[in-house]
């Protein structure tokens, strides 16, 4: 029976590995066969909807393992190669065969700058997954610099709503600006900032959205439908989770302090 609680949450990770892998497979097809359609969807937006897939077994993995007492060495390692496939290199291939596909002028006319944005994306991400292994152990509450996850989640939510229609909130396709968010958030995976966890709060207002916006989430990511309201949750939760880092930072590096010092 031991031994089966394990096979929990690395089963959820390899959901997460495999949806990446597919992910990544799917996404050039689009260009190979621009005709190859299912279910209604391109094979890029099915591609897009792997990730998410991927973010939401990903989360299920971490949440079994404190569940059923299973974290072990080998799940971490494991999770770290999932991340880095799922929400490094598939956000990644995404953004570029989605340029290559809706703007092939610019995209060749700009190769050097989205070939540039591509490394740092997925060297960023690399680092961000070693370093939260080597050193975010014994930090609690929160996370150094964005989490793969969420960078790759936004990412990839921001690609399936500029290509699924040619206007969204009043702009068209463009390739500089989702060139440049891949590159920002690149950078936020290994900055220094505090981000929030999602963990239980004093305040039951504050657990009961948080509990709401998770549900609401994995059953739109799941249906596949409302990528807005996906985009909106995940950038939400970016911008007041750095934010409420930035206010409590003091705090935060004397704990780290405090750890580092035990």
């Amino acid at each position: 029976m031991s031994k089966v609680r394990y096979a929990v949450p690395n089963a959820f990770t390899s959901l997460n590995f495999l949806m990446g892998t597919f992910a990544i497979a799917l996404a050039p097809l689009d260009i190979l066969n621009p005709s190859l359609h299912w279910a209604g969807k391109s094979c890029l937006e099915w591609a897009t909807w792997l990730v998410v897939y991927a973010v939401l077994f990903d989360k299920l993995d971490g949440f079994f393992a404190k569940k059923l007492n299973a974290s072990s060495e080998f799940g971490a390692q494991l999770d770290s190669l999932a991340d880095l496939i799922s929400f490094g290199i598939a956000p990644a291939m995404i953004v570029l065969f989605s340029l290559y596909k809706f703007e092939p002028t610019w995209f060749f006319g700009h190769l050097p700058l989205t070939i540039g944005s591509l490394c740092v994306y997925v060297l960023c991400a690399a680092y961000r997954l070693a370093r939260y292994n080597a050193l975010q152990s014994d930090l609690k509450g929160w996370f150094i610099g964005m989490p793969s996850t969420l960078a790759g989640g936004i990412l990839t939510v921001l690609v399936l709503l500029m290509t699924r229609s040619s206007n969204w909130f009043g702009f068209h396709f463009t390739p500089m600006p989702l060139v440049l968010v891949e590159f920002v958030l690149g950078i936020l995976m290994v900055t220094d900032l505090y981000l929030s966890k999602l963990v239980a709060r004093q305040s039951r207002l504050i657990n009961t959205l948080q509990i709401a916006c998770i549900l609401i989430g994995y059953a739109f990511g799941l249906a596949q439908v409302y990528p807005e309201v996906l985009f909106l949750e995940v950038g939400l939760y970016a911008v007041f989770g750095f934010a409420w880092g930035l206010i409590f930072r003091k705090r935060i590096e004397a704990q780290v302090l405090h750890a580092a010092q035990d």
